[in-house]
């Protein structure tokens, strides 16, 4: 699993990145800050079974575990900012959109404050939300012109807007198309579903320039959900502009979360340096250093902050796009379903990332291809019951695989 860190230049997206991470991506108030993509390992949050089973500790091997919070990791990459006209060339152009082709989901980062355009230029009073048109239309100008690459339309194909919703049907077109896009993880059932949304046929042709662009935002918004993050709440202005930006949304509301990445970047590395002590994405920390009176009154802003505010957005972003969005659940491999642990005894030792719907024989395969192929059954830990190889897994579930030897 991959999340993208996007956006316009100059909008905090490098400072999101690193309070994610903790990794010192570069930071500066101009554009283009970020040249090359920064990439790291940020993490997702889950209740620690250990607590549920009521065992004193855990020994987590592949994440960690705070205060009864196992920490997931899950990969993260911040890449140069994006201007209008970048599938153009313009700004740091198809570079940008190129480094994105792995992601599964994408951050926009913008700002809340309305102080900076499009360019990642100061002004006065821009529209936030001005951001995020900008930015899907620019992915899905990339991506039209990725289907029509090598020849545009081919013969006995269809103009737009021929097909009808529901009429979209595999053949050749489709498959070209699958194929330029399979680079991308798109695949033909993922453009044939797309294609009845938006009333196109591509089962025997190209579309053109028109209706390769309806398709591509529709391909766009299952291959790769877009989640706003409303960045610099802390800061005068942002408040009422994510007030505004959250009612002209409506629906698609949900996707916009407030946050303040500077908060939680000084939060984490006032944990690392054991001035405070801070579960990422916590409404409120203990400080357990010996800070000066600069650094008391800076603590006790952002801890008035994340008080008001649930915490400071940017975990809560990261949660809701890995369980929400992509589907996420996280399940715990044991080998002894007595004491939840592995051959050496380490308790609840890995926590695994995997899709929604995974079966027990799935899990299996993800451990290592011997247990898969000699899969005999597992057991449902918490439940106490044993499973077969269809079985689905639920987020939070301890399983044990039973294999023959």
């Amino acid at each position: 699993m991959l999340i993208g860190v996007v956006g316009a230049p100059n909008k905090g997206k490098s400072t999101f990145f690193s309070a994610a991470t903790l990794v010192d991506a570069q930071i500066a108030n101009y554009p283009f800050t970020t040249i090359n993509p920064n990439r790291g390992v940020t993490y997702v949050r889950s209740p620690c079974p250990h607590v549920e089973l009521g065992l004193p500790k855990c020994d987590p091997k592949n994440s960690r575990c705070v205060d009864g919070v196992r920490l997931v990791p899950i990969n993260i990459i911040d890449v140069a900012g994006l201007v209008p006209g970048a599938h153009e060339g313009k700004g740091l152009g198809n570079k940008f959109l190129d480094n994105l082709r792995e992601a599964d989901a994408l951050i926009q980062v913008v700002d809340g404050t309305g102080r900076t355009d499009l360019q990642g230029n100061a002004c006065s009073a821009c529209d936030p939300m001005e951001e995020t048109v900008f930015l899907k239309d620019e992915i899905a100008h990339w991506l039209a012109d990725i289907m029509l690459r090598g020849g545009g339309k081919a013969p006995g194909g269809m103009a737009h807007g021929t097909g009808s919703p529901g009429s979209a049907s595999g053949g050749s077109g489709s498959r070209e198309m699958a194929k330029r896009l399979s680079g991308l993880k798109i695949d033909e059932a993922m453009l044939l579903h797309a294609a009845n949304e938006c009333g196109l046929d591509i089962g025997d042709g190209m579309p053109d320039a028109e209706g390769a662009l309806s398709l591509a935002r529709a391909v766009l918004e299952r291959r790769m959900p877009i989640i706003i993050a409303f960045n610099k709440m802390d800061a005068s202005g942002a408040r009422e502009n994510f007030g505004k930006a959250s009612a002209a949304a409506g629906g698609n509301g949900a996707n916009i979360f407030p946050c303040s990445s500077a908060v939680e970047l000084a939060l984490r590395k006032a944990s690392e340096h054991n001035m405070i002590k801070y579960t990422p994405g916590a409404k409120e920390f203990a400080v357990s250093g010996a800070p000066d009176e600069k650094q008391k009154e800076a603590l006790q802003r952002m801890a008035a902050f994340i008080s008001a505010n649930n915490g400071s957005g940017v975990q809560e972003i990261i949660d809701y796009i890995v369980y929400q969005k992509l589907k996420g659940i996280i399940v715990y491999p044991v080998e002894d379903e007595h004491k939840f642990s592995n051959h050496k005894g380490d308790v609840l030792p890995d926590a695994h990332l995997v899709p929604k719907g995974t079966t027990a024989h799935q899990l299996a395969g993800m451990i290592h291809t011997d247990l898969a192929s000699k899969f005999i059954g597992a057991v449902d830990v918490k439940r106490h019951i044993r499973v077969g190889a269809d079985h689905p897994l639920e987020n939070g579930d301890v399983i044990k695989i039973v294999a023959g030897r």
